[in-house]
């Protein structure tokens, strides 16, 4: 019990001294996919914060939340294209989720999309998996894949 208090009092103070080191950041975050139906590009437009060390302009982290569009698989019968919301959360390890409408204009499916990876200097690697939240749908989409995004700031 002392431990778990000891833990959220240290995770607290940590939290404050990254607050006040926030400066809010916009751009454009650019990807291409590979996965088992193919290759995918994605763009999205980014909002959020960059965090640096303490008493230096050495980047800590990068926390966006995007909205966006991504098409592909390219190599498919349909030309697909997904609108998308994600968020990422990038500390050289990356985490982030994303929610897609995948659509070819006669059929959609709705998916939900976590991914990990690892980020640095705006370059992040990922693997994305995504699971279905409706109905299924027999459209070609990567169920897994790795992905490498690029931010772009403003």
């Amino acid at each position: 019990m002392r431990i778990a208090i000891i833990l959220a009092i240290l995770i607290s103070c940590l939290y404050e001294e990254m607050r006040a080191s926030d400066i809010p950041v916009q751009g454009m975050t650019i990807g291409l996919q590979a996965g088992d139906k193919g290759k995918a590009i994605e763009a999205t437009y980014s909002y959020g914060s960059l965090v640096y060390w303490p008493k230096s302009t050495f980047v800590k982290g990068l926390g966006t939340i995007s909205a966006g569009i991504e098409t592909g698989p390219l190599n498919a019968d349909k030309f697909i294209i997904a609108p998308k919301i994600n968020y990422t959360m990038n500390w050289f390890v990356s985490f982030g989720a994303s929610m897609l409408y995948y659509t070819d204009f006669s059929g959609g499916s709705l998916r939900f999309r976590p991914e990990v990876g690892v980020s640095m200097l705006g370059m992040r690697v990922y693997h994305g998996w995504n699971f279905s939240v409706d109905r299924y749908n027999p459209l070609p989409m990567n169920s897994s894949f790795f992905g490498m995004s690029y931010f772009v700031k403003f």
